[in-house]
């Protein structure tokens, strides 16, 4: 894909954790794709950084931007309705360098950095589609923000109008967006209750460079229990950690451990930052060159952090180099960190003290925390594996012209039966793995509690409409899906299109009798069809089957289309994790539909299908496995479906 990438900044040198997580995904983006970047030059600093980027970008032009000064309150601020926080970055020269480019080059999509950019791309250059990278969510940020920052009542009152604005800029700006990208899991929740259920989502999170913090063995700690904080020290939320820390927690651990030191360890230190330095033991180093020496000799890292989004590349930076961590469970969001396994972590004063004593009082706990610190780093969050998600989510990023339609937050491609047996066959000519979901009322109720789950139907190259309840609910929104299009009901014309087409099937999952008789009765119907295999592993959670044994096996037979029926949602996890490791054109997850072809289950009568009462059937030939589900399914769906029945009307009411 031909991509605009879209900064604030010139993220480099890496001096800040921002231009880490910036620069490493771009250079991840432009491994796969072809990228053309523009970046603001503030005060028209880092010019001299152009070469580093255009090792691996086809264009790079930066664009001198100076800070104008923040608006009046009387009367473009008070009278905009923009946000004085996005309307401070609003570049008439940006604006034309934007459009210069966009008229020399063809572009598949903008990326852009934070929201501050989406401004260029609402009222114009509305024809392509916009991804925000989100380093941090500014709704969420501001909000926290405004709940532990000081000032006086007029700052106050200005931050809050301000943040009644942000909100309805954030809904502008998800309605544009063909996707944001979130540093974690919790962002996402915080975008999914506060600001749109509809924008398509995807988590990915901050990482680090384990060949610029490994882990040194022979590294010599300081003698005295040290413990060090490391940031930007003109960023809101360190400021606000530091003094909470020191005034309800580091008189607690002082008097438990007498000896202990405190590196402040960054650039930016004001007035009240290097007023601490003045109690004894406590070190305010300012910008440091290299903050890997401070890593090194500290005993643990603190985050005391009370605002939060996105997720801390100090705590990865931690972790990688061997530095136990304490941190409160909003700063260490998104890591999926366990308390007492990989980090501790503490929201309280009087807890978080007693995790610091007990850091740095227990050799043992420190060594186990060390140890399985760098292993969470080194096997999730390595920048190399995180760009590439990142990269490989553009790659099966829809196209301009594929039409959708979101139901419930999950989207759903307008296609009939027909249609999708036509894309499959694109699909099959290509030759690149593509993942193919039946999605049924089950699989919006399951997306709703399971993040990876979600975030696979955002990533599927196709998303077929499996029940009548969610064609009603399209058409009672406005946004009709043609027909219904199951996995159980595609089998068959696939399996006959596959016959005519000489493609190979391969069938996995299903109990082994049941496979067997499958595949006797699909040999039996479809005499020219060629089987490349089946296999019907024993049945165990996803987490510990024997993945490499059925990757090897599937490469092998070679096929053009895989069969997987585990049901939900481990056949679409499987696929997911592993459908391109396999080299197969065409991944689609079938669930029971191997019992039907097996002849082991019967389907519903035709007129029961078309009036969307097969649940019912199926409930009475397996009442015990189903009902708790279908109950389950049915009030969750209810109350989704009428509440986004509303919100849509209400949207559509002139």
């Amino acid at each position: 894909m031909n991509l605009l990438v879209v900064y604030p900044y010139i993220p480099y040198p890496l001096d800040r954790g921002t231009y880490q997580r910036t620069f490493h995904l771009l250079r991840g983006l432009a491994a796969r794709h072809t990228v053309d970047l523009i970046a603001l030059s503030e005060n028209g600093e880092r010019l001299e950084h152009a070469p580093v980027f255009e090792e691996f970008c086809r264009e790079v032009r930066f664009v001198p931007f100076s800070h104008p000064q923040w608006d009046k309150l009387f009367p473009k601020r008070l009278l905009s309705p923009t946000p004085s926080t996005i309307r401070h970055w609003r570049c008439k020269e940006l604006g034309r360098v934007i459009r210069e480019q966009m008229a020399r080059q063809s572009y598949d999509a903008v990326h852009v950095c934070d929201i501050v950019l989406a401004q260029y791309f609402l009222r114009e250059h509305r024809d392509i589609p916009l991804v925000v990278d989100r380093s941090r969510v500014d709704l969420q940020f501001q909000s926290q923000q405004c709940r532990f920052a000081g000032g006086s009542l007029k700052e106050k009152l200005l931050a809050w109008e301000n943040m009644a604005k942000l909100w309805f800029y954030e809904r502008r700006v998800a309605r544009r967006c063909r996707r944001q990208i979130l540093c974690g899991p919790d962002d996402e929740v915080f975008v999914r209750k506060h600001i749109s259920r509809n924008v398509p989502l995807k988590v990915i999170p901050n990482g680090v460079d384990p060949g610029y913090f490994p882990h040194d063995p022979a590294a010599v700690t300081d003698e005295a229990p040290t413990i060090v904080f490391c940031g930007a020290m003109d960023y809101t939320p360190n400021v606000d950690a530091l003094r909470w820390y020191f005034s309800e927690i580091h008189h607690r651990v002082a008097a438990a451990v007498p000896r202990v030191k405190v590196l402040i360890v960054g650039r930016g230190a004001g007035p009240e930052i290097e007023a601490y330095g003045k109690i004894e033991g406590v070190t305010v180093t300012g910008g440091v060159p290299d903050v890997r020496p401070y890593y090194r000799r500290s005993w643990l890292q603190i985050v005391p952090l009370r605002i939060g989004g996105g997720t801390r590349l100090k705590i990865l930076e931690s972790l990688a180099i061997g530095v136990p961590v304490v941190s409160t469970t909003i700063g260490a969001q998104g890591l999926g960190l366990t308390h007492g396994s990989d980090a501790l972590l503490a929201d309280t004063a009087e807890d978080f003290a007693t995790q610091i004593v007990d850091g740095l009082s227990s050799d043992l706990l420190r060594n186990r925390l060390r140890e399985r610190g760098i292993a969470k780093a080194l096997a999730e969050f390595t920048w190399e594996s995180i760009g590439r998600r990142l990269s490989d989510s553009y790659g099966s990023a829809a196209p301009r012209d594929r039409e959708q339609v979101r139901l419930l937050g999950v989207p759903f491609d307008r296609v009939s039966m027909k249609g999708a047996l036509a894309r499959v066959a694109e699909m099959v000519e290509e030759r690149r793995p593509r993942q193919i979901a039946t999605a049924n009322v089950d699989f919006l109720v399951q997306s709703g509690k399971d993040p990876e789950l979600r975030e696979i139907l955002e990533d599927s190259d196709l998303v077929l409409c499996d029940g009548p309840p969610l064609v009603w609910l399209s058409r009672w929104i406005g946004q009709a899906l043609p027909e219904r299009v199951a996995g159980s009901d595609l089998a068959a014309p696939l399996l006959s299109l596959a016959e005519r087409r000489d493609w190979s099937i391969y069938f996995l999952g299903g109990k082994s009798e049941v496979l067997v008789d499958a595949v006797k009765n699909v040999r039996r119907k479809h005499h020219r069809l060629r089987i490349a295999g089946w296999h019907s592993p024993e049945f165990a959670p996803l987490e510990e089957m024997d993945h490499d044994d059925l990757v090897s096996r599937i490469r092998e037979a070679n096929p053009d289309l895989l069969f997987v029926c585990f049901g939900c949602p481990k056949q679409e996890k499987w696929l997911a994790r592993h459908l391109a490791a396999t080299g197969v054109p065409v991944g689609i997850g079938l669930g029971a539909t191997i019992d039907f072809l097996a002849g082991h289950v019967r389907r519903a009568p035709r007129w029961m299908r078309f009036a969307g009462l097969e649940w019912v059937f199926r409930l009475l030939q397996e009442p015990r496995r189903l009902f708790q589900r279908y109950a389950t399914d049915l009030r969750v769906f209810s109350g989704a479906a009428l509440q986004e029945i509303r919100q849509q009307r209400g949207t559509l009411r002139p």
